[in-house]
Parts: C-alpha cells; structure tokens; sequence
C-alpha cells in the first residue's frame, strides 16, 4: 500500500496523521504526531504570528519532517488554516517552513477548509444533505452540504484560543464572559444560519467537538471508545458546558476524557459550539471523528469518482474493515449469498426488512476477520475487532449488531453482554434469528469450496427444511449444517432439516 503523510498545522495545535491507502480499495490510519502550537495565540491586533510561537510552530514542522524521513514515507502534503491565513506573516511563516523545516506548506483559504470537511464528512457519513460544523482553535466554519456535495461554507475567527484570548479573563470564567461569547457569535453568525434550511442533521468535527463527546461518554460509562457518530444532544451539550464553566483550568485537566492542554481554551470553544447548536436549531450535534485531514486524503482515495465521492459509504466500510484484517472473498461472498437467500425465503416467519437485511449482509462479509487473531474463538475475536474500530455510514447500534452476528456465527448462543446499552428492544431476538441464518450459510459453506449453490426454503407448521441445491458431492456441508442448526431451529421455535438437493 501507499503510504501519506498529511500535515495539519492548526491554530491550536500541529497534527500529522499517516495513512497506508490503495486507491480506491482499502486505508488505514497507522500513525499520528500531535503538538501543541497554540498559533492563533501569536497575533495579536496588529495580526502578526509573534517570535516565541512562531519558531515553535516552525519546530513542529521540522518535528515532522525528521519522522517522515526516518520512516520514508514517500508523499508528504502539509497545510495550515486560520492562524497562518489570517496572519500579517502568514507568508513569511511559509517560508521559514521551506527554508528551515523542509516542508511546503499551503495555505487553505477559509472556503477550501469548510469544503474539504464536508467532503470527509460525505465519505463517512450515511447523510446526504446536514450543515457541516468544524470547530477549530483560530476558526469556525460552517457549511451546508446536499446530495453529499459542498453547496457553501463560510469562516469566521471564532476558534476557542481567539475566543479565549479575547474574553476570559476570570478563573473560573464569570457568566457574563460566557455571555459575551455567546452574542458575539450569534452577531457573526445569525445571518448566515437565518438563510439555511431548518432541521438539517448537523455534524460536528474538530478537537473540541471530540473532547466534549469524551467527557460526556466517561460521564455515562459509554461501553464503547467509538466518537465517529456519537449523538451529542442539546441538554447534554449545555450541561456540559455549565459544568467546565464551573470549574477552574487545573479541575478541568483533569476531567476524564478532556486533554490536558485544552483545559484553558475548552469552555470558550464548548460555548462557540452550543450558540452554533442553538442558532441552528438543532436538537443533537453528530460527531465526526474524520475531518480536514480525511478530506485529503480522500482526494487521493477516489481521484477518479466524481466529487471524489465514494460510490457507497456502508459498502466500504464494511470491504475496508474486511479487507485489513482476513480478506477471503470467494468464500465470504457466498456465506453472504446463502445467509440472504436464508432471509429472503424466511421472510414470512421473522417480518424483518431491508435494514436487517443489510445487516445480515454486513456480517457475512465480516463473518471471518477474527482470523486474523487466531482460528480458534474467531467469532469472538471477530466480534471484538468489529467493535474495535469506527464504522463509517452505520449507527454505534447498527455496529453493535453486525459485532454481534460475527460474534454468533460459529457456534454458542449470541448474547449482548456489554453492547446492550447500545441496543434497542427486540434486538436480542433479532440477533438470535440473523445469527441463525448466517451460522446455516456458514457452514453450507462448509469446505469453502461453494458447493453448495444455492438453498430453497420449504416452512411447514413447526418445521423447516432446508434444501441445498448442489451440483456435486456435498456430504460435509449438509452433515455440518444439521450439526449447527440449532440457533435458528431455537431463534425460530421450529425443528430444521437440512438436505441435499440438486442444483
């Protein structure tokens, strides 16, 4: 696989991410840097970055630079936002970066940032159309996105170390510091949200947006470390804000789920958050964990897509998880199949429909990733790994049940355990009824060999056949599968039979 460095040197801080990708196939994040810079701190009225914070962002990048150089990563695309932008020595802060670190740094205009956010959030999102929040330490953007395109976006100086520096002063912060912020914003702001379609899901990425969802998830005991996705709704977004405001830098530090060196600038940038929130009318901010940097990166993924747009984000998703850790397509391509047609001709008896059936599909596809850890207990290794990790374009539910279909594909009976909190009522039946289907088409597909072809269904009063159309010697997968009928004879409350057909 490729491998990409991709800079983001940001008002509060420097990031580089490294990503291994091919084109159109398959990536995977394998390493992050991150410093602390604080540039948006340097400029003062007269809007120079000034000498302390300037070498220290210069130091950053030559930072960088040496590991992308030890670890001979081959392309490396560094970009600087607001702080950098909006700098008298904006220029001359690029040319330090060239002279004395090695590295090119582009300047993103404001527009270019907000579009390149609603790209990240289009290929890893399951939306269509939502407004596009990105909260950063110099900048605000805000942006409006239909049919998974970039419409408009506007940027405003509203990053939480402006925010910071220009209105808290008391420690803890007064309420009429908060105050400020907050009609300072709607004065910057109003307009532009007054013009933009109600009810729209809005999505929410950048530091602070991942710290709140944190300290909210520490809060409730989440029992998932998953943030892409993650609801925050608008009472939870203002009780958190009250709370940070109530406590003092050191106390905030060390909140459960807050980094250390966003303790000074977090409420600043939490009520720059919740005025957007509030001014847009929305009852919840949906986190993304991808941002400017996937933004990048997806230009590079899909350069030939229009938009650089993938075609499907759930289908990817779900290919990229399978493709990082046990790819066997022939064999997971026909446990898909086979537990579809299972579902399709049971139809009848469970009543589900096409979101069930897609998870189904889900986990036929994901079925065997726990091989990657080791054959023996992989359906429980594959469960793990399915929750290990974001899933693009599905709900923390949706995620939980396809981890619990791999879970149960092999053998034992499925149980929630620790996923129930992400549940819903009649999830548990529902689990066990998928999971039959997908253990019956795994082991119809039993020497890997797709012999059996094909099933065909015949349901009497308390009893099910199972009939495995085959153009050849099929003995071990007919014995293996009345072996292992047993969740969907007992998910069902019917007697199965599997026998051989021909094809």
């Amino acid at each position: 696989m490729e491998r990409i460095a991709i800079i983001d040197l940001g008002s509060n801080a420097g990031r580089m991410a490294v990503f291994a990708f091919e084109p159109g196939q398959r990536f995977m994040q394998v390493d992050q840097l991150r410093q602390t810079v604080r540039l948006a701190s340097g400029p003062g009225d007269d809007k120079i970055i000034r000498g302390g914070v300037f070498h220290q962002g210069i130091e950053v990048l030559k930072a960088f630079r040496i590991y992308c150089d030890a670890s001979q990563i081959p392309t490396i695309v560094p970009v600087a936002t607001s702080a950098v932008r909006d700098a008298a020595n904006g220029e001359g802060f690029v040319a330090a970066a060239r002279e004395r670190a090695g590295v090119e740094l582009q300047i993103l205009s404001g527009h270019e940032e907000a579009r390149l956010g609603v790209l990240a959030v289009a290929n890893s999102h399951a939306y269509t159309d939502a407004l596009v929040l990105d909260v950063g330490g110099g900048s605000a953007q805000l942006s409006l996105m239909e049919g998974r395109t970039f419409m408009e976006g506007t940027s405003w100086p509203l990053g939480g170390v402006r925010m910071t520096d220009a209105f808290i002063k008391s420690d803890p912060p007064k309420p009429k510091e908060l105050k400020a912020i907050e009609a300072y914003v709607a004065e910057k702001v109003a307009g532009r949200l007054s013009s933009v379609r109600r009810g729209l899901p809005l999505i929410g990425m950048g530091g602070t947006i991942r710290n709140l969802a944190r300290i909210h998830q520490a809060h409730v005991g989440y029992p998932v470390p998953l943030l892409h996705g993650y609801r925050l709704e608008a009472d939870v977004l203002d009780a958190l804000v009250e709370e940070l405001a109530s406590l003092t830098t050191s106390a905030r530090a060390d909140l459960s789920g807050l980094n250390r060196d966003r303790a000074d600038v977090v409420v600043a940038a939490a009520v720059v958050v919740r005025t957007m929130v509030r001014l847009a009318g929305a009852d919840a901010l949906v986190v993304s964990s991808h941002g400017l940097r996937e933004g990048l990166l997806y230009e590079r993924m899909w350069p030939d897509q229009p938009g650089h747009l993938v075609p499907d984000v759930r289908a990817f998703s779900v290919l990229n998880m399978a493709r990082r850790y046990c790819d066997q397509p022939g064999h997971t391509e026909h446990v898909r199949k086979l537990s579809l047609q299972l579902f399709d001709q049971l139809q009848p008896w469970h009543g589900y429909g096409a979101a069930e059936r897609d998870l189904l599909g889900c986990a036929a596809t994901l079925h065997d990733i726990g091989m990657a850890v080791d054959y023996f207990e992989h359906h429980t290794h594959g469960q793990f790994l399915t929750m290990a990790s974001e899933m693009p374009g599905f709900t923390h539910r949706e995620q939980a049940l396809v981890a619990l279909l791999v879970g149960g594909h092999r053998k034992g009976r499925p149980g929630s355990g620790a996923l129930a909190p992400l549940l819903a009522p009649g999830d548990d039946e529902r689990v066990g009824k998928l999971a039959g289907m997908l253990r019956l088409a795994e082991y119809l597909e039993r020497t890997k060999a797709q012999r059996v072809q094909d099933v065909r269904c015949h349901l009497g009063a308390g009893y099910l056949q199972v009939e495995a159309l085959a153009k050849e010697e099929a003995s071990v997968e007919i014995q293996a599968a009345n072996q292992r009928s047993d969740l969907l004879a007992r998910s069902f409350g019917v007697k199965v039979e599997v026998v051989l057909g021909v094809a």
